[in-house]
């Protein structure tokens, strides 16, 4: 019986739960600290400027670092990538919630805080940028074509559920105390990097000990596919940082009332988004072709709804279907990407792809923020016609690349 004939077995089942529990923690990891880290940030004394700053460095370095994981990745092997990650990660956590533990305690001086908790941060951040190309690369090599876009959406979906956990989590362990939340997702982070350790084996990595050829990607065909990675990136966080505005412009609400309203509305985007990615792509075993034209077509009503529907339902149903269409495009953007990469290429697209995705989610709240000054409905003509262009963009590489899709 062949693998794709095949259902996974008991210990590959229980790999592939592990490594995405990882992407979950991850994604916790990368969202609480939006919650947690400002308001200890004032009460020690740390101007709002220099809270931004900490968080701006971690996503600078994570750009930086994910793409030159690739490498890393190739000479030492995928699951000793994950491990040191994610041993990376529980330790920068715990560490930094022992800073600000002594910092609340008059122990630190701000000055001290703040240096203390930048170079966490850079660490933190150079160790999880190789955990999600790591993790992808691997469940590709372990699952046939057929389902790989199946396992790329498990992949996007298990991140969001982290970072909706995120600050669910930072708000209801702040109870325990302010600094209980980095000690507790510093443990889970270390359980499952312990799970890694000694559940997870990879005998189809072939370590590589030389130098691989230099590869020119601005010339490759996958580029046009890595510039909509990010471009999707962009648009989602973009969605994100505006829509507080949005609301609060719209309905001339106040500034507890837009919270709350905002909150509903991340939480109907986030459930569609996974929805979609958990339950539909697998279901029905959607190809690339069929992710990228019901991406395209969901966002673009989703602008629509955005534009015309001026009722706080019309933009909860806006953002549901804004949603939804990440959870089509992600998947077929990213195994479009792997169809056109060698298997000896995989981590090194990884790791190139996690890294353009950083950047998109680094402009994307500047980018719709500055065409939000320009007209409420700027933003979304703006993701519209990128949304269109796209669509174009992928039907001519397809009509270059037809065999391979």
């Amino acid at each position: 019986m062949t693998h794709s004939d095949a259902p996974f077995s008991l210990q590959e089942r229980l790999s592939r739960v592990l490594l995405l529990s990882c992407l979950v923690a991850v994604g916790i990891g990368q969202s609480f600290i939006f919650t947690s880290l400002p308001p200890i940030g004032r009460e020690i004394g740390l101007a709002d400027v220099r809270i931004s700053t900490l968080i701006t460095a971690g996503a600078a370095t994570f750009v930086v670092a994910a793409f030159l994981w690739g490498g890393i990745i190739n000479r030492i092997g995928r699951i000793r990538s994950v491990i040191i990650g994610m041993g990376s990660y529980a330790i920068t956590i715990a560490l930094t919630g022992f800073v600000l533990q002594e910092a609340l305690a008059r122990q630190l001086s701000a000055e001290q805080t703040y240096y203390c908790v930048f170079v966490l941060r850079i660490v933190f951040s150079l160790g999880i940028a190789g955990v999600l190309p790591s993790i992808q690369t691997y469940l590709i090599a372990h699952t046939d074509i057929k389902h790989r876009s199946s396992t790329i959406a498990m992949i996007g979906a298990s991140f969001s559920i982290g970072m909706i956990l995120g600050p669910a989590f930072a708000s209801l362990l702040s109870s325990l105390g302010l600094t209980a939340p980095f000690y507790i997702i510093a443990l889970l982070a270390g359980c499952a990097a312990f799970g890694v350790v000694f559940f997870v084996k990879d005998a189809k990595h072939v370590r590589q000990f030389k130098k691989p050829p230099v590869i020119n990607w601005l010339t490759q065909p996958v580029m046009p596919f890595l510039c909509m990675s990010s471009l999707s990136i962009l648009s989602m966080t973009g969605v994100q940082q505006i829509m507080g505005f949005l609301i609060q412009d719209r309905f001339q609400l106040n500034v507890a009332d837009t919270t709350h309203q905002l909150g509903f509305a991340m939480m109907t985007m986030s459930c569609f988004s996974i929805l979609v990615q958990m339950i539909l792509v697998p279901r029905f075993q959607l190809g690339v072709v069929a992710l990228m034209f019901f991406g395209v077509s969901v966002g673009v009503l989703a602008q629509l709804a955005f534009i015309f529907l001026d009722s706080y339902v019309g933009i909860l149903f806006a953002m549901g279907l804004f949603g939804a269409g990440f959870g089509f495009l992600f998947p077929g953007i990213v195994t479009a990407q792997t169809l056109l990469v060698k298997d000896s290429q995989q981590s090194r697209l990884a790791s190139i792809n996690a890294s353009m995705q950083g950047l998109g989610a680094a402009l994307g709240p500047v980018i719709l923020a500055s065409l939000y000054q320009l007209g409420q409905l700027v933003p979304f003509f703006a993701l519209m016609f990128s949304l269109i262009f796209m669509l174009g963009a992928f039907i001519y590489c397809r009509a270059k690349l037809k065999p391979i899709f």
